[in-house]
C-alpha cells in the first residue's frame, strides 16, 4: 500500500526537448508539459471538445470570430489568476521565438487569424483582441472549421515566466534537473492529482520491460513504443498494460526535396510498392507494440478513407519501377535515419539491392535527429510517427499542412499539401468525404511518406504500485493523471 511519501516514477521513452510550449514540437514533450500547462479546451474521452481554461465559447453569425470566456478562477502555481491577456501574450511572444521545428508550433491553429502574416513586422496579432479580463476573441481572414481542435494543443497553453521558468495553471509544478523532471501538484488547482510526487526519466523502450519489472521505473508512457509481448499476461506480472485507440501513425518519410533522389516520383512509388508488399515484416517487427497494419493515413471511420482495393492498386502501379530504385540506389546510396527497433527494415532494404549510405549506420541523438527532420534535411528517408487526430481529417494537417506544427519541407508534394491547404478551410462538411478522398489518392500517388499501419495508445504500468483509471485512456488522453496509487 503507497503513501503519501511515496515517489513514483514514470518512463518516457525519449526526452522532451523543452518545456516551453510554443516551442514545444515532439511526442513525448506535448505528453509532458499538458500536467504544468493548460489550454482554452482539450478533446474529452469521446474526443468533444471540453472546457478547460475557458469556461465557454461561442462563433459569430459567420463563423470569422470566435470568443471564449476565459475561467478566471484559475491560478498559476504562483498564485496569480489567469487573465484573457495571459494568452494574447503567451501566443506573441512564441510566435518571437526561434522556433525548433520548420515552422511555429502555433502556426497550424493561428495561422489564419487576421494580422498573422504582419506578425513578424508589427510584432502583435491584430486578431486576437482581449476585450476584458475574461474575454479573448479570435479574428480570422476567412471563416474556419476545426480550429478548436488546434488549440486543444499543449503549446497553445497560457504561461508565464517566473524565477527563470516557465509555470502554468495546471495540476502540477514541473522542474528540471539533469535530465529528470520533478512534478510537484500546483497548490492552486482545483482538482488535485492522484499521485503526489512524481519523477519523469527518459527509459529507452528497449529496457522499458526490465525497468518496469525491477522497479526502477512504476510505468512507462507511450508504451506502445516498446516491445511487451502479451502484457497484461500472468507472465510479465506484475507489469500490466491499459490500451486506447489508434494513436500513433506509423510511417516512413521520404526526402523529396530538389536534387534528392526521392524527388523523382517514380522512385518513390517504386519505394512505397516495394515496403507494403513486405508489410509482414513489420507486423512481426511490432507484434507486441499493439500495431495495426494500415496504408492508409485516415482511420476507417474518417471522411478521406478509399476502398482498400483501390488503395492496393494504386500502390501496386509502383512495382514496375522497383528495379530502376535499385539501380539508382549503387550510385546514390540512400541515407536513413537509425532508429532502435527498426532494424528488420534496414535488413528489408539491403536484402532487395537497396544500398544505405555508411552514415545509416551510425547512432543519432533526439537532438540531431529533429535537427536533420526540420532545418538540414540529410537523411533520404526518416522512421518516425504522429499522432492521430479524432474524426475530422484536418487533424492531418500538423504532418502535411504548409503551417503544420510537425511538417517538414523533406514531405512537401504539391497535390497532397494543396489538398490539405484547401481541406483546411471546407466549411461545408457534406464535401469533406469527397474532398479528403483525392487527398488520401495523393499522399497514395506523391508519396510523402510510406505509411506502415498504426500504434494503438499504451500505458504499461507495476499493478503492486499503481493502477489505472482506463477510462481516461484514449488516443489524446495518455497521461500521469490516469494513474492512481494501489
Amino acid at each position: 500500500m503507497s503513501n503519501n511519501d511515496d515517489i513514483f516514477t514514470i518512463g518516457v521513452p525519449a526526452y522532451w526537448e523543452t518545456l516551453v510550449p510554443p516551442l514545444q514540437y515532439t511526442l513525448v514533450g506535448d505528453g509532458v508539459i499538458e500536467h504544468q500547462f493548460e489550454p482554452l479546451i482539450r478533446t474529452g474521452e469521446k474526443g468533444i471538445a471540453e472546457p478547460l481554461a475557458a469556461a465557454s465559447w461561442e462563433y459569430g453569425a459567420d463563423q470569422k470570430v470566435l470568443r471564449f470566456r476565459i475561467d478566471t478562477s484559475r491560478r498559476f502555481s504562483d498564485g496569480s489568476y489567469l487573465r484573457a491577456g495571459d494568452f494574447k501574450r503567451s501566443w506573441e511572444d512564441g510566435l518571437k521565438m526561434d522556433p525548433n521545428s520548420s515552422n511555429s508550433s502555433l502556426a497550424d491553429g493561428l495561422g489564419g487569424i487576421s494580422g498573422f502574416s504582419e506578425f513578424a513586422k508589427k510584432g502583435t496579432l491584430d486578431g486576437v483582441r482581449v476585450t476584458g479580463e475574461d474575454t479573448l476573441e479570435l479574428r480570422f481572414d476567412r471563416p474556419v472549421r476545426l480550429v478548436l481542435e488546434h488549440l486543444s494543443g499543449g503549446r497553445f497553453s497560457a504561461y508565464k515566466m517566473s524565477e527563470g521558468r516557465s509555470i502554468g495553471t495546471g495540476p502540477y509544478v514541473i522542474s528540471e534537473r539533469d535530465r529528470v523532471l520533478t512534478l510537484t501538484p500546483n497548490p492552486y488547482h482545483p482538482v488535485a492529482p492522484k499521485l503526489k510526487k512524481v519523477k519523469v526519466v527518459v527509459t529507452q523502450p528497449s529496457d522499458a520491460l526490465e525497468a518496469l519489472r525491477s522497479g526502477k521505473i512504476d510505468a512507462f508512457l507511450f508504451a506502445e513504443t516498446a516491445k511487451l509481448p502479451d502484457c497484461g499476461d500472468e507472465r510479465l506480472a506484475p507489469v500490466k498494460c491499459a490500451d486506447g485507440q489508434e494513436g500513433l501513425h506509423v510511417f516512413v518519410g521520404l526526402n523529396g526535396m530538389k536534387g534528392r533522389l526521392f524527388s523523382d516520383p517514380k522512385h518513390r512509388s517504386a519505394f512505397q510498392a516495394l515496403i507494403l508488399r513486405n508489410i509482414a515484416l513489420a507486423e512481426a517487427a511490432f507484434n507486441a507494440r499493439g500495431f495495426i497494419r494500415d496504408s492508409q493515413s485516415f482511420l476507417k471511420f474518417q471522411s478521406g478513407r478509399i476502398p482498400d482495393q483501390e488503395a492496393r492498386e494504386i500502390i501496386d502501379a509502383g512495382s514496375e519501377h522497383i528495379e530502376r530504385l535499385v539501380a539508382a540506389t549503387r550510385t546514390t546510396p540512400l541515407y536513413l535515419t537509425p532508429t532502435p527497433g527498426w532494424k528488420w527494415f534496414a535488413d528489408l532494404l539491403q536484402s532487395n539491392g537497396i544500398r544505405l549510405d555508411e552514415r545509416s549506420g551510425s547512432e543519432l541523438s533526439d537532438e540531431k535527429y529533429w535537427e536533420m527532420y526540420y532545418k538540414t534535411f540529410a537523411p533520404d528517408l526518416v522512421v518516425m510517427g504522429a499522432s492521430v487526430s479524432d474524426g475530422d481529417p484536418d487533424g492531418l494537417y500538423h504532418l502535411l499542412g504548409r503551417k503544420g506544427a510537425i511538417f517538414s519541407p523533406m514531405l512537401e508534394r504539391k497535390d497532397t499539401c494543396d489538398g490539405m491547404e484547401e481541406g483546411h478551410n471546407l466549411l461545408d462538411l457534406s464535401r469533406l468525404p469527397a474532398h479528403y478522398q483525392g487527398v488520401s489518392r495523393n499522399i497514395l500517388r506523391e508519396v510523402p511518406y510510406v505509411h506502415l499501419g498504426y500504434y494503438y495508445r499504451r500505458i504499461a504500468y507495476n499493478s503492486e504500485r499503481l493502477s489505472v483509471n482506463e477510462p481516461m485512456i484514449s488516443r489524446n488522453n495518455l497521461n500521469i493523471l490516469a494513474l492512481e496509487p494501489r
